[in-house]
């Protein structure tokens, strides 16, 4: 019985530990990935917890960019969530900081307003002033001015 056991576990731990080892594999197609570190400013300051995200031109593009922002305003790019660094290319840069209304979990309304606490432009792609060439390693630093907020759209708070 007790070689069963221990030939149970060592099976175990041989399927943790390849598929483990699998999942930190990268894609075999994924192009070079380059360091890449972002700071979003406002009026000067850092600006803490905001997304940020790499937006390609090419339709086609899939090797997706973004992070958030530390205590210091400072986003260090990832790829697909997990792999550090960036593809290098031409990009439009999003900023995303949101907020929504608080309310008494025992009397909700019917709906609650979610703000963006940065000028509206930066959250669309389309719309960003933000541009970016990642070549090599890249550190850049974006101001996007005043903070405050204005109601992006109304949600259900259930």
């Amino acid at each position: 019985m007790n070689n069963y056991l221990s030939f149970l576990l060592l099976v175990f731990l041989g399927v943790v530990f390849v598929g483990c080892a699998n999942n930190d594999s990268r894609p075999a197609d994924m192009p070079k990935l380059v360091p890449c570190t972002v700071t979003i400013l406002s009026e000067g300051r850092p600006l803490p917890n905001v997304d940020v995200d790499f937006h390609s031109a090419d339709p086609d593009f899939r090797w997706s960019a973004g992070a958030t922002t530390d205590a210091n305003g400072v986003a260090k790019m990832v790829t697909y969530s997990r792999y550090f660094g960036v593809v290098e290319g031409e990009y439009s840069v999003t900023v995303t900081k949101l907020e929504r209304d608080t309310f008494d979990p025992e009397r909700p309304p019917k709906s609650i307003n979610v703000f963006t606490l940065t000028d509206p432009q930066y959250i669309d792609s389309k719309t960003t002033p933000l541009k970016i060439n990642v070549s090599g390693k890249t550190v850049q630093s974006f101001d996007v001015g005043k903070t405050e907020k204005t109601v992006l759209r109304q949600e259900n708070p259930l």
